[in-house]
């Protein structure tokens, strides 16, 4: 058996309710119902800063915003600040899109 595949897919404004998977019959999401359904899906996420760069920072390192140098919107993420999918084992391969 391989590794598993990890997928992190962030959306700006997004709310739970726009979802089919979470139970809304207007919209539908089939790609994502299809991963939430076959994957992990956080139920209770929760971000240190409520505006995206610095929150989007704060899950792909783990550090606080002002300690990844993220502390705004349009301020990018300095190429020394690891983050999560550097830590992987090099079997992996990684891509950022967005």
């Amino acid at each position: 058996m391989g590794h598993p595949n990890v997928l992190y897919i962030f959306t700006d404004q997004q709310r739970v309710d726009t979802l089919r998977c979470y139970g809304n019959e207007q919209i539908e999401t089939p790609a994502l119902d299809g991963l939430a359904a076959d994957g992990f899906v956080f139920e209770n996420a929760y971000v240190s800063q409520p505006v995206c760069s610095p929150a989007r920072a704060t899950m792909l390192t783990g550090l606080w915003p002002h300690t990844a140098g993220v502390p705004a919107c349009n301020v990018p993420l300095r190429a020394e600040v690891p983050t999560f999918a550097e830590l992987l084992p090099p079997e992996y391969q990684t891509a950022f899109m967005g």
